[in-house]
């Protein structure tokens, strides 16, 4: 989604949408990245034509370390680009929730962008 690769352009860390992919050069994860995928849904109707759609972006990052700092970084670039936040988990209790599988900090959200449009007339 154009909106989240320029919302997060700036925060100095890999953005992809889907997956993190191994790369001949990169058969590594970068030690901080983030990855999304998005859900679009009608949200507005006037006189039997859509009027408004709203996007759902399910947003990860992922670190090797403590990922507080980029997560402040990520919700000031979201906030500031005209997202709202719907939640944010790092399911951790109270500190960033650590998967051992992976040995990466994990952190959660759902972000939601409103878009009117004018589709049906």
């Amino acid at each position: 989604m154009r909106q989240v690769q320029e919302a997060l352009a700036n925060i100095g860390i890999p953005v992809m949408a889907g997956i993190w992919r191994a790369t001949s050069e990169n058969q590594n994860p970068p030690p901080q990245y983030v990855v999304y995928s998005s859900t679009t849904t009608e949200s507005e109707h006037y006189d039997d034509h859509v009027r408004a759609l709203r996007t759902y972006v399910y947003l990860n990052l992922w670190s090797d370390f403590d990922p507080t700092e980029m997560a402040e970084t990520i919700r000031q670039a979201m906030f500031g680009y005209g997202f709202g936040m719907l939640e944010e988990s790092d399911k951790g209790y109270n500190h960033p929730a650590y998967d051992p599988p992976t040995k990466t900090y994990t952190v959660q959200w759902t972000w939601v962008w409103f878009e009117e449009v004018n589709y049906g007339t």
